[in-house]
This record gives structure tokens, sequence and C-alpha cells, in this order.
């Protein structure tokens, strides 16, 4: 009589524990999930969603995190091949409800810059640009163009064509012919000088 009694009363406390119990499994199991790293399997550029790969599973497609998408708007396009950090905001394990953070570099990506001071982009075709806050140097190139300016100097080059603009100088040079602009005056160079068709000089 007494353990039936004692049942009784200690009944609905055990259930009640039991229901915790599967509460928390639930819990754990949804933090597990909260956060992945994942790589990138597909992307659809056109609906800017992606599917990544995390351990064993595939997520369907989910979307990925911009630069910025306000009224200030840029994209970036993942790559195939690239990390990111899966968040499940949703907490499921179906990871409909997940969004793709990308930017962690791996072996297939490496960092485009390891100087703490420079901030490097780098482009599939080769074209690159970055900024060296310490030197404070600019950096541009796009095949033969290129473009390099500090606070000293400015230089920029487009195949067989190049301006330097220095404090103490303006140099502009394509081939042979040049002209520099300076304190002391104008200097021109090269197999010919005209002036409104008139040849004033020849070399």
């Amino acid at each position: 009589m007494f353990d039936a009694l004692l049942r009784q009363q200690l009944g609905p406390i055990i259930e009640r524990l039991a229901e915790m119990e599967a509460e928390l499994e639930d819990l754990h199991r949804r933090t597990d999930s909260l956060c992945r790293i994942g790589v990138c399997q597909e992307v659809d550029a056109a609906s800017n969603t992606c599917r990544v790969r995390h351990g064993e599973l595939l997520t369907p497609a989910i979307r990925f995190f911009n630069p910025s998408a306000g009224a200030q708007s840029e994209s970036r396009i993942p790559s195939v091949g690239e990390q990111c950090l899966l968040l499940n905001h949703g907490g499921g394990e179906g990871s409909a409800q997940s969004v793709a953070l990308f930017g962690l570099n791996g072996n297939q990506f490496p960092p485009a810059s390891t100087q703490a001071s420079l901030t490097r982009r780098l482009y599939l075709d080769g074209t690159e640009s970055g900024y060296d806050d310490a030197r404070h140097a600019l950096h541009w190139k796009n095949g033969p163009a290129a473009f390099n300016g500090s606070r000293e100097a400015l230089e920029l080059n487009l195949g067989p064509a190049s301006l330097a603009i220095t404090p103490e100088a303006i140099e502009l040079q394509l081939g042979a012919v040049g002209l520099r602009l300076d304190a002391s005056g104008v200097h021109l160079s090269g197999p010919l000088v005209d002036h409104q068709g008139r040849v004033i000089s020849t070399a």
C-alpha cells in the first residue's frame, strides 16, 4: 500500500522529468545543427542560392550572404569548392532553414593576402586590386594595364603607354615619345615635334 501511494505521488514528477529529458535531448540536437562548416557543391546565380555539403548531408537550395543587400548593394557569387559557415536559424535537421556565410579560406582557395596591412582582391581572369594602408599604396592590374598610386607618386601603365605623377614632375611616355612637366619647364622627347600640324623639331 505504501508503494502504491508513493508511485501515485511520484508519478507526475517522473512523467515531467521524462518530458524534460526529451526536451533537453531535442535542444542538444538543435544546438548541434545550428552552426556547421560546409563546402559549396552547386550554385544558381540567377536565384542567388547554393547547395552545401556538410558531413554526409547536402542542403537543398539555400540563400547565401552578400557583402551588402540594401539601398547600397553588392553581389558576390560563391565558388564551387568554397568553404562556408552554415547557419541553421530554424534549428531543424533538414537544412531548409539554413543560410550560408562564405569567406572561409581553404586549400583550394588560399588567402589573397597574408600581410596584415594589405587588403587585396583577386579575380578569376588574373585581375587584382589592393591597398596597403601601411605604405598608403593603391594597386590595380588588369592584363597589361596597371595603376599604382600613393601619397608620394602615381603611375599608370596601359601597355606601351605610361603616366607618372610625382611632387616633382608629370611624365607621359608612349613608346619613344615622351612629355615631362616640371619646375624648369616643358620637355618633349621623340622623333619629331609638331605644333598645329607644323613640324617644329625633328630628332
